[in-house]
This record gives C-alpha cells, sequence and structure tokens, in this order.
C-alpha cells in the first residue's frame, strides 16, 4: 500500500530515464533531500508542464512506497518558477552550483529548512538582479552554516585566540577557518592565506547573510581572496570540486562585483 506525501520544495536536479520519464531530486522541508520518479514527465504537458526544471519551488503530491528507493511523484504545482534566473547565463550559472552545493551537503531524508531557506532566498535575489559574488559567497557560508560546516571566521579555529590585525593568517579546512599568527604554521602549505580585511569581512557575512551582502559588496582583492577560500573549504569538504563550479569559473568574467 503506498503512503500519500505532500511535499514543498526546490527541483535540485533532473536525470531523463528512459523514453518518456524523469528522475527528480528535489530538497524538500518535510524529508530534506529526496528522489523521485516522475513517470511520463517529458511525454504529459498535462500532469507536470514544465515545471520538473532545476531551482524551481514546487509543491508535490507523491506516494511512497515501501521497499523502493524513489517516491512516485504524482503531481506538482508551481510555486515560484524563478523564470528571470533562465535569461542570463550568469545568473543559471549561479543558480545552478547553489542547487548542487545543497544537494552535495546533505544525506538523503535528513530535514534541513533552514538550508532550504537559505535556498530559496538566494534563488529569490538572482530572481530579482544580476548574479553578483558577494551574494554566491553569502550563500556558500549560510549554506555551510546549515550544513553544520560553519567555517570559524571570529577566532582561530586551533586555539581560539584572537586573530590579530597584521601580517596574512591560513584558511585551513582541515582545521575548520582561519588560524592565527602561531597557529598559521601548523597549517596545510596549500591553505590559502587571507588578509585580515578580507575574514573580517567574511565574518561580516556570516553573521549578516545575504541582506549584508547587497549592503557591503566584497571589495576586488577581498572577493577574489574569499572566493578561493571557500572554494577549497567546499571541496575539501566534499572530496572534490563541483562541475557546476567548474563552469561558473568559466564564466566568472561575466559576474559583476
Amino acid at each position: 500500500m503506498a503512503d500519500a506525501l505532500k511535499l514543498t520544495g526546490v527541483v535540485l536536479r533532473t536525470v531523463d530515464y528512459g523514453e518518456s520519464d524523469r528522475v527528480v531530486t528535489l530538497l524538500t522541508a518535510e524529508r530534506g533531500k529526496v528522489s523521485a520518479f516522475a513517470r511520463a514527465a517529458r511525454a504529459s504537458r498535462r500532469r507536470f508542464g514544465g515545471a520538473l526544471e532545476p531551482f524551481t519551488l514546487l509543491h508535490a503530491e507523491a506516494r511512497e512506497r515501501r521497499g523502493a528507493d524513489l517516491i512516485s511523484l504524482e503531481s506538482v504545482v508551481v510555486e515560484r518558477g524563478f523564470g528571470a534566473i533562465r535569461a542570463d547565463l550568469a545568473r543559471i550559472a549561479c543558480a545552478g552550483y547553489a542547487c548542487d552545493l545543497a544537494r552535495e551537503l546533505v544525506r538523503d531524508a535528513e530535514p534541513h529548512r533552514d538550508l532550504l531557506m537559505v535556498l530559496v532566498e538566494y534563488l529569490a535575489r538572482l530572481d530579482a538582479g544580476p548574479a553578483r559574488p558577494t551574494a554566491l559567497r553569502a550563500y556558500e557560508l549560510l549554506a555551510l552554516a546549515a550544513a553544520g560546516l560553519m567555517p570559524r571566521l571570529a577566532a582561530c579555529a586551533l586555539c581560539g585566540e584572537a586573530l590579530g590585525r597584521e601580517g596574512r593568517h591560513a584558511f585551513d579546512p582541515s582545521h575548520g577557518g582561519a588560524l592565527c599568527a602561531g597557529c598559521s604554521p601548523r597549517a596545510s602549505p596549500a591553505a590559502p592565506r587571507l588578509a585580515p580585511a578580507t575574514i573580517a569581512a567574511l565574518a561580516r557575512l556570516q553573521q549578516g547573510g545575504l541582506a549584508l551582502a547587497e549592503a557591503e559588496p566584497l571589495a576586488p582583492a577581498a572577493g577574489v581572496e574569499a572566493r578561493e577560500a571557500l572554494s577549497s573549504f567546499v571541496e575539501y569538504h566534499l572530496g572534490s570540486r563541483l562541475p557546476s563550479r567548474k563552469f561558473l569559473d568559466e564564466i566568472g568574467p561575466m559576474l559583476s562585483s
């Protein structure tokens, strides 16, 4: 007997299956990350229309079948399609990366309402205006925090002492964040070195989120350092660089600060 489900979430990824079906990965408020089988999704416009596209916020009715890995998607209603994103390559790249990062940071069937809220807020801001690097850095910080992987920026990740305002500090993912001058020699040789101003700006973003990203964009030099630091942090925890991140880097010059 199938159990009925009502879900609200964002489409993170779709994969075509067979001649007409589609497998959809959703980040939902009720069940966290789930995979759903949409039968005849590519053949029937009546059932799903264009709803099963990445970075679409929707309400879904589904059925969970005992013993099956995938739930069965019965119907969907789009709450917000974020259509303006799809008209701009830079915004598409940022939204795709944001969805991929959310997908990789969490395990299946573990609710992460905070992460879903951050993703929806970021997609809404992308939908309303151009892609901006500072907003993407804020999203990365908030997504990491929601997944329990928040980098330590307010004090040394090893000893807890103040970081100081002189020199450059190691930002070591293996130790959980920024290191003070005394602990920096213990960092990996590959760990990025950041100016104190960059670390302070990232700490403010971590607290102020996407609203602060609009009000206080990173200076160009700090933006470059922040991008490399958070990229290394994400890759350390995921074990590899996301293909969507590689694409984002390729179109990077299109992004305004």
